[in-house]
C-alpha cells in the first residue's frame, strides 16, 4: 500500500515503546446459523483502518475488517460453511490452510472471487482436531493480500482433546506472529520486485495478534499458547528470556505423541506449533519476554509476559505424558515414490524458484495421485536457501532429513515442512477421499507468486 517515506526496520522506536499495549485476542465468530449438521458463517472481505503504529492510521484488508481475521473454533466431524464475500476491489481466494476440504472449497489459485461476489466454501472438518487458520490464495497475488491482512484462525477440536486436562479457557491463547514495515504516515509498505522475489519480504517490526510488541498480563500457572507464523518469509526461533523451557505438544496436525521440552522453537512461514508453558515457579512481578533468536532489533522481540503475583484459584491442569497417539506410517506401505527439485534459473528478471525447472503452470498436472495411495514425496532443494514447503489436502509425515530422522517436535502430523539449503526432504502421506486438483508450493509467499508451485490431481 502507498505512503510517504519508509521507516526502516527498527526506526519506529521513536514512535512507539516495546510492550507499550496489551496483546489483542482475535474475536471467536459467532455462527450465523446452525442445524443438525453445520454452522453457517458470514464473512466479507474489507477495507478497514486500524491504529497500529501509535498515532497513526493504518489501511488494512481484513476478513470482516479485521486484522488479524476473526477466529473460528469448530467441532470434529461436524460441517462448516462460510460464505465469504468480497468487498475489496482485487480479485481473492481463500484457502483453509491445513484442511481436509472437497477441491471446490480448498481455494485454488485460479478459483478467485472477484470484487463484488462470493463464495459459499464447505468444511467437512473430518480430520484431528488442531489449528488451522484460513489465508488469501490468489493467483500472483497471495503475498500482497496475505500482507495486507488477509488471515485469521480456525480451530478445530474434539471430544478427546477437551477431555484432557490441558489449560482451558482464557489461559488457552491464540498467538499470531507477524512482521511489517510501515511508511511514514503509518501506511504499510510492500514491495514484491527485485530482491524480495528472491528472498521474500520481510517487514521490520513483530506484531502479535496485529499489535506491534504486546505484553500480557499472567497468572502464575500453566498456560496453552497455539502459535501460528503468519510471515510471509520470515523464520523464527522461539525461545524465553529467562532460558525456560517451552513445553511443545502440538505441531501442524494436531498433537504430538507426547510433550516435549525444548529450549526454543524453530518455526517457518506457515507452521504452527502448540506449547504450554508454565509461570508458576517464575518470581511474583518478572517480566520475561518471547524473543526470536533470528532477529535483531525491533524483530528480536515477540510479546512480554507480566507475572502477576497472584492467581485465581488452583491450576488444576497437566500437561499428559501421552497426548495422542500418532502412528507413524511405514515406509513400506508407499506404493509410489515421487521426485521434486527445488532450483533456481536466470531470466530476463532476475533469478526464478520452481519445481524440476518447470514454472507453475495452471493447465498442467505435475502428479496424479490415487485415492486411499500412500505416496513418498521426496524434495530435494538445490539452491542455497530454506523452502518451508507446503502441500494442500492432507497432512504428512517426514520419514527423514539428509538421511537423518526428524527430531521429536517434528514427529507429528505436517502440513508445512522445511526443506533447508541444498538438503533432501522424504515425507509419507495417504490420500483419502477428496479427489480433484490441489496445489504444492513454498510458503514464501513471493516464491508462491513467483512460480514455485506445483499442481496435483487425485483421482
Amino acid at each position: 500500500m502507498g505512503g510517504a517515506a519508509v521507516i526502516l526496520p527498527g526506526t519506529l522506536k521513536g514512535q512507539t515503546t516495546s510492550f507499550s499495549k496489551p496483546l489483542a485476542i482475535p474475536t471467536v465468530l459467532t455462527p450465523t446459523a446452525v442445524d443438525a449438521t453445520t454452522d453457517y458463517y458470514n464473512i466479507s472481505m474489507e477495507a478497514a483502518t486500524k491504529e497500529i503504529v501509535p498515532g497513526l492510521n493504518t489501511t488494512i484488508w481484513g476478513y470482516n475488517g479485521s486484522f488479524p481475521g476473526p477466529t473460528i473454533r469448530a467441532k470434529h466431524n461436524r460441517r462448516v460453511v462460510v460464505r465469504q464475500t468480497n468487498n475489496l476491489s482485487v480479485n481473492t481466494s481463500v484457502h483453509l490452510h491445513g484442511g481436509h476440504t472437497p477441491a471446490t472449497s480448498d481455494g485454488h489459485p485460479t478459483d478467485l472471487i472477484s470484487p463484488g461476489s462470493f463464495k459459499e466454501y464447505t468444511y467437512p472438518n473430518n480430520q484431528l482436531p488442531t489449528t488451522l487458520w484460513y489465508h488469501d490464495h490468489a493467483m500472483d497475488f497471495t503475498g500482497r493480500n496475505v500482507y495486507n491482512g488477509l488471515a485469521g484462525l480456525y480451530i478445530i477440536t474434539d471430544d478427546f482433546e477437551d477431555a484432557l486436562p490441558l489449560p482451558k479457557g482464557r489461559y488457552e491463547i491464540p498467538l499470531v506472529i507477524q512482521d511489517r514495515t510501515f511508511n511514514a504516515d503509518g501506511s504499510l509498505f510492500y514491495s514484491n520486485t527485485g530482491m524480495t522475489r528472491i528472498n521474500g519480504f520481510q517487514g521490520g517490526q513483530v506484531l502479535t495478534n496485529g499489535v506491534i510488541q504486546p505484553y500480557l498480563y499472567v497468572e502464575r500457572r500453566k498456560y496453552r499458547f497455539r502459535i501460528l507464523n503468519g510471515s510471509n518469509a520470515r523464520k523464527y526461533e522461539l525461545a524465553l528470556s529467562n532460558n525456560q523451557q517451552i513445553i511443545q505438544i502440538g505441531s501442524d496436525g494436531g498433537l504430538l505423541s507426547a510433550p516435549v521440552s525444548l529450549s526454543s522453537i524453530q518455526l517457518s512461514p506457515a507452521e504452527r506449533v502448540d506449547v504450554v508453558i508454565d509461570f508458576a515457579e517464575t518470581g511474583r512481578g518478572t517480566n520475561i519476554v518471547l524473543r526470536n533468536l533470528l532477529g535483531t532489533g525491533s524483530t528480536s522481540e515477540v510479546i512480554e509476559f507480566r507475572v502477576m503475583p497472584w492467581r485465581y484459584g488452583k491450576d488444576n491442569s497437566k500437561i499428559p505424558s501421552i497426548l495422542r497417539q500418532v502412528d507413524r506410517i511405514p515406509p513400506t506401505s508407499a506404493s509410489v515414490t515421487r521426485d521434486f527439485t527445488l532450483n533456481v534459473t536466470g531470466g530476463m528478471g532476475g533469478p526464478v524458484f520452481s519445481f524440476n525447472n518447470l514454472p507453475f503452470d495452471p493447465a498442467r498436472i505435475d502428479a496424479n495421485p490415487q485415492i486411499n495411495a500412500t505416496e513418498i514425496w521426496v524434495f530435494r532443494n538445490l539452491t542455497q536457501m530454506d523452502h518451508p514447503i507446503h502441500i494442500h489436502d492432507i497432512f504428512w509425515q517426514i520419514l527423514d532429513i539428509n538421511g537423518n530422522p526428524p527430531s521429536a517436535s517434528d514427529m507429528g502430523w505436517k502440513d508445512t515442512f522445511l526443506v533447508p539449503p541444498l538438503a533432501t526432504v522424504r515425507v509419507i502421506g495417504k490420500f483419502t477421499d477428496n479427489t480433484g486438483d490441489y496445489v504444492f508450493h513454498c510458503h514464501i509467499l513471493e516464491h508462491e507468486d513467483f512460480a514455485i508451485m506445483g499442481q496435483f490431481r487425485v483421482s
